[in-house]
Formats: structure tokens, sequence, C-alpha cells
């Protein structure tokens, strides 16, 4: 699957990637957007994908985190995408 993605927001820690959060339509004839973000942190609450410090920004890992990332709680897309979105989950 090839999710529409419609913003990124990529934080470095040191030069190091750290986080990735991205905002894309999960129905786009509704007009419903979703966000999932995954981080540098391999841990038990990090979801299905963690970021590799190492990793290059490019197509297949902000698929990557639309697909197996976290979903972004309700602070964190405030932060990341304000204003009024149709959120879906």
């Amino acid at each position: 699957m090839n999710y529409e993605v419609l913003e990124t927001h990529i934080e470095y820690d040191n030069g190091k990637l750290s986080l990735i959060a991205v905002l894309w339509y999960d129905n786009k004839e509704k007009g419903w957007v979703r966000a999932t973000y995954s981080t540098n942190t391999n841990n038990a609450n990090n979801g299905y994908n963690f970021l590799m410090p190492s990793d290059k920004i490019d197509d297949k890992i902000i698929q990557r985190v639309c697909s197996a990332g976290m979903y972004l709680p309700d602070n964190l897309k405030k932060k990341y995408f304000p204003g009024k979105k149709n959120w879906s989950r």
C-alpha cells in the first residue's frame, strides 16, 4: 500500500535522526487524516517500527512510518500538525 502523505515532521538529536511524524490520508474521499510516528528508541511501547540514527530520509522510510509507526497522541498532533483536522483516529 502506498500512503498519500500530506505533511512530515522530522527531528534530529545531536545530528542523529530521532523522530519522524507523518500526517497522511486515511480516507481521502471523506477527508479523514491519520498521523503516525516513529522514534529511535527501541522499546515495547514503540510499535512495530523504530528508527536507526543512521537512517536516511526517503520515501521508503516515510511509508514505513505510515504503515508501522505508532498513532500520534493528541498532544503531539497539536504540536506537529496544528489546526483543525478531520482525524479518523
